[in-house]
Formats: structure tokens, C-alpha cells, sequence
């Protein structure tokens, strides 16, 4: 490792302290801080660069999900989209990178002011934003418990789709596409404990919705190799 202990322990007790939704958690602090000690870096798949004559590239995050997940899930893609924007905005300036990253306060006044705002291409989101690019991503299915056992075992796993729009091309096709299937703890479960599921579950819920937003962000910006969706 080249970065030094007293860092590591810093970022150790930042993880430790559990930051909740929009803040600051684990699978941002111990990365960004890895990669602050001069490892090398996998580029971006779509990077998110400014346009010609500008000197900062704007972009626009929305998530929606798929009708039918379960009640357990309500909320769960506004709480992505908060995710992805911290994580994202994170690593883009441990980066110094040029790009502005519209908040989750901007994107909930939005959909407020457009109740019907999952009908309208996200091209034409962007464009009414004056963004350089949108990221926009589905939850098309999405599930917290190992699959036949009675939710007695939690085991996330999802799909989910991420298109990334360039608005300097004329076309309102991807520039980027990712079909990604998630699954949370990887290789186990974690058994569902009776009195405190409830608390269980909105933990648990919590870090896969994190785990997610982690492995998509390093997708538009460069990271260390570990860090990135397998």
C-alpha cells in the first residue's frame, strides 16, 4: 500500500461512523482514499468530459423503478439516486474533475414540478437542464431475500439498466449502455433476525442500495481496479 497508516485509519473511522443517505459511506471514503495515494487508476467506460468551449461538463442523474416491487422497496430509486449522486460528485472531484453533478434537491423539485416526468425521454430532461449529459438508470427488479427461502435469509439482488446521453450528438440514443445484475453480501446471506427485522432490513436495504450506486459510478470516472463492477 502507498498511502499511509494514519490515512487508513482515518478512513476506517469515517466508515465506522455509518454515514446514512446523501452522505458520505465506505464505499466512497476507503476508495477515494486509496486512490489518493497515487495507485493506478482503470479509466472510465464513458467519461464525462466537457464539451468543446466549455471549462465544466453539467450532469444530470435520474433513477426510476419498475412497478411491482415489493413494499419493502418503496422509495428505493429516489434513495439510489441519492446515493449515486453523492458517490459519483465524490469521486469525480477526489478526481479534480471538471463536472458538475446536479443534486438530489434540483432532481426532487423536478419531479415534483412533473408528475409524469418517467413519460419524458431523458434527452429531453437534459436538455431542459442544460446539461452536457445524462445518466439515467431503471430498477427493473430488485429483491432484498435469497430467493426461495421464505425471507428468512437476506440476499440482495437486482437488475438494473444505466443509459448515459451525450446532448452534443443530435440522436437521443445511449451513448452508453449497462445491463447490470447485482447481488448483495457476494458469495452469502444474512440471516433475518426476528425482533429487529424491521431495523435489519432498512440497514440492510441500505447498503446494497450503496453497493449499487458504487459499482455504477466507477463506470464515469477513473478508479482503482478493485473498486469497479466485476
Amino acid at each position: 500500500m502507498q498511502f499511509s497508516r494514519r490515512r487508513m485509519l482515518l478512513g476506517m473511522g469515517l466508515a465506522a461512523t455509518g454515514f446514512g443517505c446523501g452522505g458520505l459511506n465506505p464505499f466512497v471514503i476507503i476508495p477515494a482514499l486509496i486512490q489518493g495515494g497515487g495507485r493506478t487508476k482503470a479509466p472510465a467506460e464513458f467519461e464525462l468530459t466537457p464539451p468543446p468551449k466549455k471549462t465544466e461538463a453539467k450532469v444530470v442523474v435520474f433513477v426510476s423503478s419498475a412497478a411491482g416491487l415489493h413494499p419493502d422497496l418503496a422509495g428505493v430509486d429516489r434513495m439510489l439516486n441519492a446515493e449515486l449522486i453523492t458517490m459519483l460528485d465524490a469521486r469525480l472531484k477526489a478526481n479534480e474533475e471538471k463536472v458538475l453533478v446536479l443534486k438530489m434537491p434540483t432532481i426532487d423539485k423536478f419531479r415534483s414540478d412533473n408528475p409524469n416526468w418517467r413519460s419524458v425521454h431523458p434527452y429531453d430532461i437534459g436538455k431542459e437542464f442544460k446539461a452536457d449529459y445524462v445518466i439515467d438508470v431503471e430498477i427493473q427488479e430488485m429483491d432484498l431475500f435469497k430467493e426461495g427461502s421464505q425471507r428468512r435469509w437476506l440476499k440482495g439482488h437486482a437488475t438494473v439498466s444505466v443509459n448515459a446521453y451525450d446532448l452534443s450528438k443530435p440522436l437521443k440514443e445511449p451513448a452508453y449502455r449497462l445491463d447490470y445484475t447485482p447481488e448483495y453480501p457476494h458469495g452469502r446471506e444474512e440471516e433475518v433476525e426476528g425482533r429487529d427485522s424491521g431495523v435489519q432490513r432498512s440497514a440492510f436495504r441500505m447498503k446494497f442500495v450503496q453497493r449499487i450506486a458504487s459499482d455504477i459510478s466507477v463506470k464515469f470516472v477513473a478508479s482503482a481496479q478493485e473498486y469497479r463492477v466485476d
